[in-house]
């Protein structure tokens, strides 16, 4: 056979060879030859990928109100958004939250060291959002990625491609404001995005720069006025909604310099700082307003080859996060070759080989820091082997494996293999599942034999015989292609998670700490086994006579499989909900575009904010439905204007109930909602391209 059998196979290795800065778009949102980097490793149609995955284009993103990741990918199926008490949005993947989740930039690891965030922080590394005017789109892996990925990649996978080297100068900036009708409950907002790139030698070196500001004011949600167990009037800071978002403030700048030495290699170095301040209203069992202020530094310097025989990847990361007594530092070597080979008459194939060394260090110079660990480095450093192949068998059938080796100083070495198969029924059908393992190390200080933090009441204990989390992930999808006209997609799954860890009470005198008399003593746990089963409906359509819809609508089942309960007696897992469900309805007619959208959540095991896990009269979080409007209008080819309406039929989301001590003395308040979702917003921005 003297031609390439594998049409789709020369579409990938098409997409593969052509220099890694380029771009190829699409017509309209939903066409079928959507590309993706994330789900291998290399560009590929997003209906051969191995995975499940999603695409948020960059039209989508500046149309609607987003501060930080959680808004940005709230839409897309398996995806549940909570408003944290940074006032910043956490998100949870298939039942996996935040903390297991690898946000990555242009595939470039953004978490900090494991174990830096404490006592609810860790949404606000939510708000490490580029400038959305760089961002070129957003893929999204649901599901463990270990393989390729590492430890972080248990729950999935975020990467936020950004635009490339310029050819000529182009430059915007927006401005946005957010007003709230009830002001007087919730904070106002406004910020601005600037970015500006231009070549210095054409075709050989450009530079790029980015500013981002971001400011929030501070909710004022109020109890009723709390009583203590013997009805005697709490002060006045206690009546502040426990753990209500308080102020969130966002600078971030940074620069780019690209340098195309020839068509076969490209480097360019990456320099950035973000600069947040975050504030917690009335946290701890003492109503105390908890404020931070965090230093986030990233430098990259990366290499990118295109040969005759293949591509390779390789790069230098340094990240540093801290604010005045934590610091947290990663540094990442990693290099990757991406080898194609054309079997003949036995199909194609596409190698990737990859290698790893991560090195973390975390150091506490908190007061409340145990002596065990403060002024001390925690550190880590993994190594890791990698290869996947992709077996492009026939022009229908396609086989993906891939092991991942995984040494770690702390613990032993492990293994994480990947099968993965997507077969083409017709042009229009294609049939997609897979098995993958995920694995995570604990944190470092999670280790400590004795207490890491003791402050407010709350102690906080190691716990040297804690053991890696590790995940199986079951998953086979359907995916219809109906004609030009419309995709949809159905996706099950089945996660079987091993050694979760967990907390549980401490009680008497622990290393010198007497936990009674109101302090709270607490050491991490393996648990053993949970279980999550889930299906996934996606259904979305091209533009018609001017309208398009998007729609999705997940169900998961999450319950622990060892015999532990949560709260209520039962076996299902708190603050995870049954059923997570997306419509929205878009217009476009000119310079006129508009959507309408409607978001739900609903059958939610409570495990409440304040008053106390367990001293709930109630079993479940009550229903949550919103509905929101936006309309965008292009001015001229310049400028552009967007309004929203956040919430738009004003649902009160805040409705405190009494809580109750021992089921009989009153405690205090909590929020039957599961977070402080925002009353009616007015959101208004403005953009201008140079």
């Amino acid at each position: 056979m003297t031609q390439i059998k594998n049409i789709k196979f020369k579409k990938s290795l098409l997409c593969f060879l052509i220099l890694s800065g380029a771009l190829l778009k699409a017509e309209e949102k939903y066409q079928l030859n959507d590309v993706v980097v994330s789900a291998s490793g290399f560009e590929q149609d997003l209906v051969d990928a191995p995975a499940s995955i999603s695409i948020i284009t960059k039209e989508e993103l500046e149309k609607k109100p987003i501060k930080d990741i959680g808004e940005a990918i709230g839409d897309i199926p398996g995806v549940d958004v909570t408003m944290n008490k940074t006032g910043t949005y956490d998100f949870s993947i298939r039942g996996f939250g935040s903390s297991y989740t690898l946000v990555l930039i242009d595939g470039k690891r953004q978490s900090v060291a494991n174990g830096f965030y404490d006592n609810g922080f860790s949404g606000s590394e939510s708000g490490y959002l580029p400038p959305l005017s760089m961002i070129e789109r957003i893929e999204v892996i649901r599901g463990p990625a270990s393989t390729l990925y590492g430890s972080d990649a248990v729950g999935g996978v975020i990467n936020i491609i950004t635009k490339k080297n310029p050819d000529k100068i182009e430059a915007n900036i927006e401005f946005n404001t957010l007003l709230q009708q009830h002001s007087n409950h919730y904070g106002n907002a406004g910020g601005f995005n600037a970015y500006v790139a231009t070549p210095l030698i054409e075709d050989i070196l450009s530079i790029s720069a980015r500013l981002k500001y971001y400011d929030k004011a501070a909710s004022d949600l109020k109890w009723p006025t709390p009583v203590w167990n013997s009805s005697q009037q709490r002060p006045d800071n206690y009546q502040i909604a426990s753990h209500s978002p308080g102020a969130f403030t966002s600078l971030g700048f940074g620069s780019r310099l690209n340098w195309t030495v020839d068509d076969k290699n490209n480097i360019y170095f990456d320099i950035e700082r973000y600069i947040n301040e975050i504030s917690v209203n009335s946290t701890s069992s003492r109503a105390i307003k908890s404020e931070r202020q965090l230093f986030k530094d990233n430098i990259v310097l990366n290499h990118d080859g295109n040969y005759d025989f293949g591509s390779t990847n390789s790069y230098l990361q340094y990240g540093s996060t801290k604010d005045k007594e934590l610091h947290s530092q990663i540094w990442v070597g990693e290099g990757k070759v991406v080898l194609p080979w054309n079997l003949g008459q036995y199909g194609n194939l596409v190698n990737t080989f990859g290698a790893r060394i991560d090195y973390e260090m975390l150091k506490n110079d908190q007061a409340s820091a145990g002596s065990q660990i403060r002024g001390k480095n925690l550190d880590q450093t993994t190594v890791a082997l990698y290869g996947e192949n992709e077996y492009f068998i026939t022009d229908d059938l396609i086989f993906t494996t891939g092991l991942r080796y995984i040494y770690s100083d702390l613990f032993d070495s492990e293994f994480t293999p990947r099968v993965y198969l997507v077969y083409h029924l017709n042009d229009n059908i294609a049939l997609k599942g897979g098995v993958s393992k995920g694995y995570k190390t604990p944190a470092a200080k999670e280790l400590t034999n004795g207490y890491y933090n003791y402050a407010n009441g709350n102690a906080y204990f190691g716990n040297p015989d804690l053991k890696p989390e590790e995940s199986i992930n079951y998953e086979l999808g359907v995916d219809f292609r109906i004609f030009d006209f419309a995709h949809y997609s159905i996706t099950g799954f089945i996660t079987d998670f091993t050694n979760q860890i967990s907390s549980e009470d401490l009680t008497g005198m622990q290393n010198g700490i007497s936990c009674s008399n109101g302090t709270v003593c607490t050491r991490p746990i393996n648990l053993g086994e949970t279980q999550t089963k889930g299906i996934e409906f996606a259904f979305n359509t091209k533009t018609y006579n001017g309208f398009s819809l998007n729609s999705s609508y997940t169900f998961m089942d999450n319950r622990y499989k060892d015999g532990q309960k949560n709260w209520f007696g039962g076996d299902r897992i708190e603050n995870l909900p049954r059923h997570i469900a997306m419509l929205k309805l878009n217009y476009e007619r000119g310079k006129f575009s508009s959507y309408i959208k409607t978001r739900a959540r609903l059958d939610t095991i409570a495990k409440a904010k304040g008053g106390g896990n367990g001293s709930l009269p109630w079993q479940k979080y009550k229903p949550f439905y919103i509905v929101d409007l936006g309309i965008n209008y292009q001015i001229n080819k310049q400028s552009s204007l967007s309004f929203a309406v956040q919430n738009l039929f004003d649902k009160n989301f805040f409705d405190p109930q009494v809580t109750k001590w021992d089921g009989a003395n009153p405690a205090g308040y909590a929020n039957r909602y599961q977070d402080y979702t925002e009353g009616r917003s007015f959101w208004l921005s403005y953009k201008y391209d140079f």
